[in-house]
């Protein structure tokens, strides 16, 4: 593993214990409404296999096809996916 690739997994590592502190130090009601819509959007790409299949391929593809030492662009990626299919929580944990 390159060093800047040791840099992107602490990144993602800090940026998830940061969710989850500020989750778990929400309200029980706040938490639940989120893993509620959560649930309800998992659902809904679920209904709608194909084409999420479809979008998973292509971010997948495009992940690919960035460079080895191209982390931040994959960085990016990873976030765009995850907007894309969940929409913005940032709203939800701030």
């Amino acid at each position: 593993m390159t060093s800047k690739n040791k840099v992107a997994a602490v990144i993602l590592g800090a940026a998830v214990g940061v969710a989850l502190v500020r989750f778990f130090n929400l309200p029980k009601e706040e938490r639940d409404d989120i893993l509620r819509g959560l649930k309800e959007k998992t659902s809904e790409l679920l209904d709608d296999a194909e084409n999420t299949v479809d979008k998973v391929e292509n971010f997948m593809d495009d992940f690919q096809s960035k460079g080895e030492n191209e982390w931040i662009d994959k960085l990016y990626l990873v976030k765009k996916a995850f907007t894309d299919f969940y929409g913005d929580t940032r709203r939800n944990l701030s």
